[in-house]
């Protein structure tokens, strides 16, 4: 890519956290476009990388801890007759971190051309300054233990004019302030916002009433994106569910369709829809359960599973959508969007 082609555009760790490890999601997706037709250039710092593999490190450990202790080893050898070698808690936080650490650089370097910013390059005592007045990431929405940000936006943020602005994506509040206080440089927390900042039109209704009337091209897409994601029921507390396949997606309503690909007729869109979904479930019986006296909670004994078709409301989403000559061909990389988490109810469908 040329220099000085595309506006530059700095991605948030929280973001990049957001798309997953292989940071496949349709908005990950829809960057590497905007990065191949060299409409911006994606600008992240060397603590930024740090922090999304810290992040995905984290997530890996939490998974793998319990081999590091000595009783778990011991009952998977009496009961499972397996012998799992001694694991060293340290060194498997700094395998991972290394692993998490070398595979992020390479996928932001070959996927997303990235340009790294050293925060080495960063005075301490510009930010300091920043601390002392008040001013900065360290506004008054801002927290004392902002050093980390305050480094990453003053290595950013270092070389802005009107010819060299910045377009901040972050969903990271403690970025506001900073970046309306700044000039040449704007936040954006969504690549539907980005979208709009690079003028890039959306679709008329035409083209959106195209992907709406072929809610069954959604299925298998958001099948993936739920099992993925997860499902929590709003009426039975500690309930797990696993969604095994949508058998129908209906109330499909688009907020915005964008064209990311001329050649390819790939579009991304935003929307929400309504599912019923096959799923198995299981949770405590607490119509049974005993009540502790002295803890004041509800002690269950025995557990209800099974399987069940479940209505999904109200999902909020993106996607990637594949439009040839008029025809929706196929609907990929749905990804979850919003605070709130994929509820159903439990109760309303099971005869218990």
């Amino acid at each position: 890519m040329a220099a000085g082609r595309g506006k530059r555009v700095f991605v948030d760790a929280n973001i990049w956290i957001s798309w997953g490890y292989q940071f496949s999601k349709a908005e990950a997706t829809t960057l590497v476009g905007l990065v191949e037709h060299e409409l911006v250039r994606v600008v992240v710092t060397d603590l930024t990388v740090i922090e999304v593999a810290k992040r995905f490190r984290d997530i890996d450990f939490e998974k793998l801890e319990p081999l590091t202790k000595a009783d778990i080893r011991g009952l998977a050898k009496q009961l499972l007759g397996v012998d799992i070698p001694v694991v060293d808690r340290e060194e498997l936080r700094t395998s991972l971190f290394n692993g998490h650490l070398d595979a992020v650089r390479l996928r932001l370097r070959n996927r997303f051309n990235v340009e790294v910013r050293s925060i080495d390059t960063v005075k301490p005592s510009q930010v300091l300054t920043h601390y002392t007045n008040g001013t900065g990431l360290f506004g008054p929405a801002g927290k004392k233990n902002q050093f980390p940000d305050a480094f990453i936006f003053s290595a950013i943020a270092g070389d802005l004019s009107e010819r060299n602005p910045l377009i901040v994506l972050s969903q990271d509040g403690d970025f506001a302030n900073a970046c309306e206080k700044t000039a040449h440089i704007h936040r954006v927390t969504s690549m539907a916002g980005l979208l709009k900042e690079l003028a890039i039109e959306p679709e008329g209704a035409a083209m959106i009433a195209l992907v709406v009337a072929a809610p069954n091209q959604f299925e298998l897409a958001l099948t993936d994106m739920l099992q993925d994601y997860g499902v929590e029921a709003t009426d039975v507390e500690d309930a797990e569910i696993e969604v095994l396949d949508v058998q129908r997606v209906s109330d499909l309503q688009l907020t915005g369709l964008y064209r990311i690909s001329e050649e390819d007729s790939k579009y991304i869109g935003f929307g929400t829809c309504s599912v019923e979904a096959s799923i198995t479930f299981t949770h405590p019986d607490w119509d049974t359960a005993t009540w502790d006296s002295e803890d004041r909670v509800p002690i269950p004994h025995r557990s209800i599973d099974g399987e069940m078709d479940a209505d999904i409301d109200n999902i909020k989403f993106s996607f990637l959508v594949d439009i040839t000559n008029g025809v929706v061909r196929s609907v990929s990389n749905c990804e979850a969007r919003g605070p709130r988490g994929i509820t159903t109810q439990l109760l309303s469908h099971w005869d218990y």
